[in-house]
C-alpha cells in the first residue's frame, strides 16, 4: 500500500509501540499565537499573527526534542484556509502550518529569522514563489544544513477525469495559492505545478530536507527535483486520492498524526510515518506515501 523503504524490525517494533502510544487520547493544550517576520528575497516584512491560537497538545513520552537555536536550520511553511470552494473547503490549513511553525522554532532549534510562514490571504503565488526563491537560493544555506518546506491547503492534478483537465498541459500536480481566482486556474495559471516546485527545491542540497505536503493529490509530488539524497518526502495521499481534516483536532489528517502525535513529540520522520500512515488509511481511506533518500532515520 506504502512505498517501501528500509524497515528492520527494530522499526517494526517502533512503529507498533508508537501507534499504541498514539491512539491515547491528548486533551490538554498550550497557547499561542507568535509574532513574527516573513523573510522574502532576503528582506524582512511584517506580517499578521497566525490567524488563531495554535495549541500543541501536551507531550506524550517520547525522545527528547531540540530546542537549542540552530542558525544552520531554515524553512518555508504554508498554510491556505480559502474564501471561496471552487475545490471543496478547507478549514484548517492555517492551523496545520501554525503547528509546525510552533514546533520547529519552540521545540526544534530553528531560529525564527530563518522561517517564513505564510498564512492565508500572506500565501499568494507570488509570495509563495519569493519564499521559494528565497530557500533555493540562500547562500547560508549548505551542505551543513537542515531544510523543512510544509504546505497545507488544496492540491489538485491535472489528467482525465481529474480535478484539471486541461488536455494542451501535461499531466502533474498543483498547489494553489490563496490568490489562484486572480488567474486563469482552469487553464492552469495561477497555481504552482510540481515540475516549478522541483525547480526551486533542486537547487538546494542541504545536509537533511523534510518536504511535507498536506493535500488532495499530494502523492503527484513524488518526482525527481522534490526527492532526492538526503531528503525525505511525505505526502498525505495517492496523486488519485483526497486529503481529509479531523474537525475535533482542527487539524489535516497527516498534520495531527505526524506532526502533532510524532515529529513534535521527538520521534524520526520515518517513525512518526509508520505510525501515522496506516490510522490515515482505516480511518480517513487516504493513503499517505514517503519517498525516503535519507540514510538513516531523519529526525529534525
Amino acid at each position: 500500500m506504502f512505498p517501501s523503504f528500509r524497515k528492520t524490525a527494530l522499526g517494526l517494533l517502533t512503529s507498533l509501540i508508537l501507534s499504541l502510544i498514539f491512539t491515547a487520547s491528548v486533551s490538554a493544550e498550550a497557547t499561542g499565537p507568535v509574532d513574527n517576520p516573513v523573510y522574502t528575497m532576503g528582506a524582512a516584512v511584517d506580517i499578521a499573527t497566525p490567524t488563531e491560537q495554535n495549541t500543541v497538545p501536551a507531550a506524550l513520552p517520547g525522545p527528547a526534542v531540540r530546542s537549542v537555536p540552530n542558525h544552520k536550520k531554515f524553512a518555508v511553511i504554508i498554510g491556505i484556509v480559502y474564501e471561496n470552494y471552487d475545490f471543496g473547503y478547507v478549514g484548517y490549513a492555517d492551523r496545520d502550518a501554525g503547528s509546525v511553525y510552533d514546533m520547529l522554532t519552540g521545540k526544534m532549534g530553528f531560529p525564527r529569522e530563518n522561517v517564513i510562514l505564510l498564512q492565508n490571504s500572506q500565501a499568494t503565488l507570488d509570495n509563495i514563489c519569493k519564499a521559494l526563491d528565497w530557500l533555493s537560493t540562500n547562500p547560508r544555506i549548505d551542505s551543513e544544513s537542515e531544510v523543512v518546506f510544509f504546505y497545507s491547503g488544496h492540491g489538485l492534478r491535472n489528467g482525465p477525469g481529474a480535478g484539471l483537465n486541461i488536455p494542451d498541459l501535461a499531466p502533474g500536480a498543483a498547489l494553489v495559492p490563496f490568490d489562484y481566482p486572480g488567474f486563469d486556474f482552469k487553464r492552469g495559471q495561477g497555481l504552482i505545478w510540481d515540475s516549478q516546485l522541483a525547480g526551486f527545491l533542486s537547487r538546494i542540497r542541504p545536509a537533511r530536507m523534510w518536504i511535507s505536503i498536506d493535500s488532495c493529490s499530494s502523492g503527484g509530488f513524488n518526482r525527481p527535483g522534490i526527492t532526492g539524497p538526503n531528503r525525505v518526502v511525505t505526502m498525505s495521499s495517492q496523486i488519485d486520492e483526497l486529503s481529509s481534516e479531523i474537525s475535533d483536532a482542527g487539524r489535516g489528517v497527516m498534520t495531527q498524526y505526524l506532526v502533532e502525535e510524532g515529529i513534535s513529540k521527538g520521534f524520526s520522520v520515518e517513525d512518526a510515518f509508520l505510525a501515522a500512515a496506516p490510522r490515515a488509511a482505516l480511518g480517513y481511506g487516504q493513503n499517505p506515501q514517503i519517498a525516503d533518500e535519507y540514510p538513516g532515520n531523519l529526525d529534525i
